[in-house]
């Protein structure tokens, strides 16, 4: 590690226009691939791609055709069952039949593509019954026209109406109609599809006082501008804070009342822009508090805004005095460098995998974090060497060989803990371990080698015209926060043990609290909770109960005898599922409720139903149909599916797969009520009900959106605990053989990994006290501890080490430690904490958690490598000394104070 330490630092010394020039071409190079490197439109796959429910769910897409049902919540002044909500459902089905998307609509014998809560009354009307004039007459048309359908018919449309509604009396205070149209497995077309239809429902003119508003997960999918604009609003807001934030933190004291106006000024006009960036977040989350136009400006005239305050601000310090002039600098060449790592790393996983998986795009918060770290320490050990009286070249190489061992350790130890995601099972995980592996190693090198190289010819100039102020650059005791961070010292020196049996008794609680943790995901939760279409779904969901389908895929050769009883015992099970609606018959029968393969054939061979074909029941008889609805084993069912094709279409096709002139997929749609929250419970139930039909020569799997959705986050959530362990365990291998081979300590690798494990038990301890879930988003957290927790321990390891060689003893040394480390350490938290704690500012719910929860992470780990290490390090080292022991061993003693000798001697020549 030295090494190459020592490598890049003569590099630095010695060719610093080439490191310049070299960094600005690669940049070039890889943020041309970087721009290209998007999310990927299929987030599912990332995440679970051979898994059989998302396996199943893409063949009946390809088999069946893809079709989608978008809601129209109808409301209006107290009740919905009325003349001028009838003339209203009229205008929503004209509307949408004479419009360009009449293309889109999928019609069938048991479902019109436009169907209503008011369906019963345009049957009575198609029976005969006059056209109602009146709210009464309408009422009655309604009981009327319930009373005729068939009673699986009349379960769905009472599904229709609100949970008020009272059919008896004709009353409901909200309603729906359902849309059911084509759409597509490619992300662009079902969005546009599902896009032109949603405008195609808002352009209904309406009677009265009802309103018409259209739902779907695909119109979801279609306001992802939206949601990406968002994205983008947070991270512009959170760069400015954190751009002040730096600018406060690497300020060069101007000592004059003039310096102080500038310096002051400055950061009103930088507050003004940071303002002007966090307002229309503000407004959109607070409405009744802020100016509506503020939440309705467009993002681009607002970052422009922002950003002119800010280089205002900047012009104004660097054209007005010397010292503030560094400031603008340092601030700035950090956040650039941030900004080339973030493009080093989008190039690489663009020539890598070429789509971003969802976790990816977690990442460029963790290099924002260690390259305020890495800058923060580089720059606050510089400017120590530099107002000593030491040279630039001199300071150089000593930040560079100092703080460079301390980051050399921390990037490799973060970096291969990420890494060992590469082999999970979960593509996602996999390519969130390489990517994170890589932009830590390119935040290390460019913090190492571009921001030393620009400061290398800044400064040698303005030493060579005698015009580097070095006393102005100091640090340490004279800065309050470094001041008030090494006042924690007194816990390590008088209460050392007890900070630790504190720290020990929370993790303990804290790991019987995370237990309780729990797993959930909405795809509510990404879509602004002030949009028009999660008000909707939420009074869907709330108001309705109306039926979501749930699919079971069943493949192989369906034209057998043995699978079709199969299939049948499977359907008839299938009834008595939880959360699977059934339909009771006049006979005392119960049938689950849906468009199934079995259901459409015995409603064909039944001659009580509307659907019954003596044609299709005599072939099926010419089969050997049983009174039970069985065929012999060995009966082949060909002929039959031949003549229900040919001559019901659109029914058969809908259920029947062929292939190749065969049939071997049969589809079962159930009508289901579990929603997100007992998806899980309702797969198990429906594959436990179609055990029966995996007989070896079929097979089958239960699959629908919100099944999809839960097998992401527990494959997920399962998958982060084999991730965590892992990284952890890499982590405390490489620090133990670090610190063996350093200074014959391994034990110094245990006592700096294990405030990391404390940090990541108390943060899920949290979320479970604030009743945040796990969920995709959430699920990062963990790794990003890891990835700051980290080096910030490895940072106070090393300063002890060294300062321990200078010390008389342990107290003293944690003293210096806390001052140095530990004041750089706190400025690199406040500035990651007050940037993307902006984030709780988010409208959409998973990125609003996301911010809080990253924020007391950040402030978690920082208390760890404040409090609880330096007291592990002091017991750790006074333990040495009662057994008679040094802290470190002589010869190596020897070593470091030879190694500091040459140091001091002067690297100028270098």
């Amino acid at each position: 590690m030295k090494r190459l330490v020592n490598l890049l630092s003569g590099l630095v010394l010695r060719a610093p226009w080439v490191v310049i020039v070299g960094t600005i071409v690669i940049t070039f190079v890889l943020g041309g691939f970087g721009g290209q490197f998007m999310p990927a439109e299929d987030q599912n796959e990332a995440f679970a791609p051979e898994a059989p429910e998302l396996t199943a769910s893409n063949d009946i897409n390809a088999t069946f055709g893809a079709v989608a049902r978008m809601q129209v919540l109808t409301s209006a002044e107290g009740d919905v069952i009325t003349l001028e909500a009838l003339e209203s459902a009229q205008a929503l089905e004209t509307a949408l039949r004479s419009s360009d998307v009449s293309e889109l609509l999928v019609d069938t014998p048991q479902s019109p593509a436009v169907l209503s809560h008011l369906a019963p009354v345009q049957f009575a009307l198609d029976g005969g019954a006059p056209a109602p004039t009146s709210d009464a007459e309408v009422k009655a048309l309604y009981a009327q026209g319930l009373e005729q359908v068939p009673a699986e018919f009349r379960t769905f449309l009472e599904a229709l109406v609100s949970d008020d509604a009272d059919p008896s009396a004709g009353t409901a205070e909200l309603g729906l109609a359902v849309v059911t149209y084509r759409t597509s497995d490619d992300f662009d077309v079902a969005a546009d599809n599902a896009k032109r239809i949603g405008d195609a429902v808002d352009a209904v003119t309406t009677a009265g006082s009802v309103t018409v508003e259209a739902f779907s997960v695909e119109l979801i999918f279609a306001s992802g501008e939206d949601f990406e604009e968002e994205v983008l609003r947070l991270l512009a807001a959170a760069a400015m804070i954190i751009l002040l934030v730096l600018a406060v933190i690497f300020v060069v004291r101007t000592r004059t009342p003039r310096g102080n106006r500038l310096f002051v000024a400055g950061l009103v006009l930088m507050a003004i822009g940071a303002g002007v960036a966090v307002a229309p977040g503000l407004a959109l989350l607070f409405p009744e508090v802020f100016p509506e136009s503020w939440g309705e400006a467009a993002l681009g005239p607002v970052l422009l805004t922002a950003l002119s305050f800010y280089v205002l601000a900047f012009v104004l310090w660097s054209t007005r005095t010397r010292k503030l002039r560094r400031t603008t600098a340092d601030t700035l060449l950090t956040f650039v460098t941030i900004g080339f790592a973030i493009q080093w790393m989008n190039g690489y996983g663009f020539l890598r995998f070429e789509d971003q998986s969802q976790l990816v795009q977690i990442l460029p918060i963790l290099l924002i974090g260690l390259g305020v770290d890495y800058s923060i320490h580089m720059n606050t050990r510089y400017r120590q060497e530099i107002s000593h009286g030491r040279t630039v070249d001199h300071s150089i190489n000593t930040a560079i060989r100092t703080v460079g061992v301390a980051l050399v350790l921390a990037t490799v130890t973060t970096a291969v803990g990420f890494l060992t995601n590469v082999t999970n099972e979960i593509p996602a995980l996999r390519e969130f371990g390489e990517l994170a592996a890589v932009g830590i190693v390119v935040s290390f090198l460019l913090m190492l080698t571009f921001v030393p190289a620009v400061r290398e010819v800044l400064d040698r100039r303005a030493e060579a015209g005698d015009r580097l102020d070095a006393m102005s650059l100091e640090g340490g005791e004279s800065r309050a926060l470094p001041r008030i961070i090494g006042k924690t010292a007194a816990l390590p020196r008088r209460l050392a043990t007890g900070t630790v049996a504190v720290a020990l008794l929370i993790t303990a609680v804290g790991g019987v609290a995370m237990t309780n943790l729990s797993t959930q995901f909405s795809f509510l939760d990404f879509v602004p909770t002030n949009s028009p279409l999660r008000d909707t779904a939420v009074t869907v969901d709330e108001r309705f109960d109306f039926p979501e389908t749930t699919s079971v895929l069943v493949r192989g050769d369906v034209t057998t005898g043995a699978s079709w009883n199969a299939m049948l015992d499977s359907y008839l099970a299938a009834a008595d599922v939880t959360d699977v609606q059934s339909i009771e018959t006049p006979a005392g029968g119960r049938f689950p409720s849906g468009q199934t393969l079995t259901g459409t054939f015995l409603q064909l061979f039944d001659p009580s139903s509307e659907l019954h074909d003596p044609e299709i029941l005599a072939a099926g008889g010419a089969l050997g149909l049983t009174a039970q609805q069985q065929f012999p084993d060995d009966a082949d069912l060909t002929p039959l599916y031949d003549a229900a094709l040919a001559k019901y279409p659109v029914q058969v096709a809908g259920v029947l797969g062929s292939t190749n002139g065969g049939y071997s997929a049969a589809l079962f749609n159930f009508d289901t009520t579990a929603g997100e929250s007992g998806a899980a419970d309702l797969a198990d139930g429906l594959n436990a009900a179609f055990a029966p039909a995996d007989t070896g020569t079929i097979e089958s799997v239960a699959t629908s959106n919100f099944i999809i959705n839960d097998l992401v986050v527990t494959s997920l959530r399962d998958s982060q605990l084999s991730s965590l362990l892992l990284t952890m365990a890499a982590a405390l291998a490489l620090l133990v053989i670090n610190f063996w081979f350093e200074s014959r300590r391994p034990m110094l690798g245990v006592i700096t990994t294990v405030p990391v494990a404390m940090v990541v038990v108390w943060v899920f301890a949290l979320m479970v006290a604030f009743n945040i879930p796990f969920g995709p988003v959430t699920a990062t957290i963990s790794a990003l501890g890891i990835g700051i927790g980290i080096p910030y321990m490895i940072h106070v390891t090393h300063r002890y080490l060294e300062e321990r060689i200078k010390q008389t003893d342990e107290n003293e040394a944690i003293a210096q430690t806390l001052t140095f480390t530990g004041g750089a350490l706190a400025g690199s938290a406040v500035t990651t904490m007050a940037g993307f704690g902006i984030l709780v500012t988010s409208t959409t719910i998973p990125f609003r958690q996301f911010g809080f929860v990253i924020a007391y992470t950040i402030l978690l780990a920082m208390g760890a490598a404040i409090l609880v290490l330096p007291s592990m390090l002091v017991l750790w080292d006074r333990w040495h000394r009662q057994r008679g022991d040094v802290t470190l061993e002589p010869d190596v003693v020897r070593h470091a104070l030879q190694e500091l000798d040459e140091l001091d001697e002067g690297t100028g020549s270098a």
